[in-house]
């Protein structure tokens, strides 16, 4: 196996991530669930970014030309999941924040009265 250098600098970046990862987590600013979710990630795609080949069944029925190429193309799609979600949570939080903010505001008022 011969490691090309896109495959240094993925698995280099993967390693950055563990750590901001880790250190995410020891400041307490992402939880268990979340912490294990990502490290599993990171982790997988070393393995992925080492064995490569391992997807190269998946490579025809698909019609993709290039392994790289349908990695391209799941990471798009996950972008696009969570980019969706991180709108819904903005727009909940910005209705929560604003519905908090407005009966503050009220009672503030009842209470110069």
């Amino acid at each position: 196996m011969q490691i090309i250098g896109i495959q240094i600098i993925a698995i280099l970046f993967a390693l950055f991530m563990l750590y901001v990862t880790f250190l995410h987590y020891k400041k307490g600013e992402i939880k268990n669930g979340n912490f294990l979710f990502w490290v599993i990630l990171w982790i997988l795609f070393i393995f992925l970014t080492l064995f490569s080949k391992i997807l190269s069944p998946l490579i025809a029925p698909l019609k993709v030309v290039r392994i790289l190429d349908l990695l391209m193309i799941g990471t798009f799609i996950v972008l696009t999941y969570i980019t969706f979600e991180n709108q819904v949570k903005l727009r909940n939080t910005e209705k929560k924040l604003e519905d908090l903010t407005r009966k503050e505001a009220i009672k503030k008022v009842k209470s110069e009265k």
